[in-house]
């Protein structure tokens, strides 16, 4: 009888290692979640939500172009952070330079934060300076933060939406990515009409069709209560974007009345889809970095996430543009 129980005991202590490794995980999680195409909606808790918190947080700085009246072909809005001076000053003599171009009117604006360890008055006074000498600085009041994003994304929607509306494309990109200006210029068409002949609102990028994660070790793990369904939206990489000015217009007065979710591209997503705005895929916005051979092998690129070293973007971009393909 003895020997049963010891058996027993063993079968438990057994099990219960490889019953917390499966729920760890996830495996189990997928059995409750709910299915997206039949039980999709947002927001979750209270559809009577009437604000987002993007309206708490405040400009600190304005761009000096903010009240300019010619209305430009492209706004480039680069999400960048305080510490990454180096990238910002490498961005300005490449992609970012706003006479690339002679006859196509370009604007260029830099979304920062404040840095988390405040009391870096030397960082905040910096910041200052290059703001009154570049004027191309946009900078609110929210600790900028790897989950704070979205808060960064919506903040350059909202200055974009609520103080500089007449640019025809707005090209969101972060401040590690490769990008040719003529490529997107190219993919804009000319004149000031979109590749859409219905002229439908433009959302376009590197697409994704995922599921959630649930594995608790990961950093992007995402419990049941906080979504339970077992797809996300269709959602374009937060990391490079480009809206029509309908596009930006109507998104951000959608997602001014929705709550915020903690992943950038995930959230515009949502709220791209109840804009009715379908996500257009362009296979030239790259997630994962095009191996580099040469300019010839970046001819079509349009934006590629993986530049995190801004003498290498320097460099390459520059060779590029000397092959006319930036």
């Amino acid at each position: 009888m003895l020997k049963k129980h010891y058996k027993l005991l063993l079968k438990c202590a057994l099990a219960i290692p490889i019953i917390l490794l499966v729920d760890f995980c996830g495996i189990l999680t997928h059995l409750y979640e709910l299915n997206f195409e039949t039980h999709y909606y947002y927001p979750l808790h209270n559809a009577n939500v009437t604000a987002s918190p993007t309206l708490d947080y405040k400009f600190l700085q304005m761009p000096a172009f903010t009240r300019q009246t010619d209305p430009p072909r492209l706004t480039i809005v680069v999400k960048s952070a305080i510490g990454n001076l180096q990238r910002r000053h490498a961005i300005r003599k490449t992609w970012g330079y706003e006479t690339r171009f002679s006859d196509v009117n370009i604007r260029r604006v830099f979304v920062l934060g404040v840095n988390p360890a405040a009391a870096l008055a030397s960082s905040k006074d910096a910041t200052a300076t290059e703001a009154k000498h570049h004027g191309d600085i946009l900078r609110a009041d929210f600790v900028d933060t790897y989950f704070n994003n979205t808060i960064k994304t919506m903040m350059g929607m909202r200055w974009a939406s609520e103080h500089f509306n007449t640019s025809d494309f707005y090209l969101f990109v972060d401040d590690d990515y490769y990008v040719s200006i003529k490529n997107v210029l190219r993919f804009l068409g000319g004149g000031r009409q979109t590749p859409h002949p219905d002229r439908r609102p433009l959302f376009a990028g590197f697409v994704f069709e995922s599921a959630p994660l649930r594995h608790k070790f990961s950093k992007w793990y995402v419990s049941l209560e906080e979504y339970p369904f077992d797809k996300w939206p269709p959602y374009v990489t937060a990391g490079a974007f480009i809206l029509s000015r309908d596009a930006l217009l109507q998104m951000y007065a959608v997602g001014r009345s929705l709550p915020l979710f903690r992943f950038d591209d995930v959230y515009l997503g949502m709220v791209a889809l109840k804009a009715h705005i379908p996500v257009h895929r362009c296979d030239q916005f790259h997630f994962h970095r095009p191996k580099y051979n040469g300019p010839d092998s970046y001819s079509d690129v349009i934006a590629s996430h993986g530049f995190s070293d801004p003498i290498e973007m320097e460099r390459i971009w520059n060779e590029c543009r000397s092959a006319n393909y930036a």
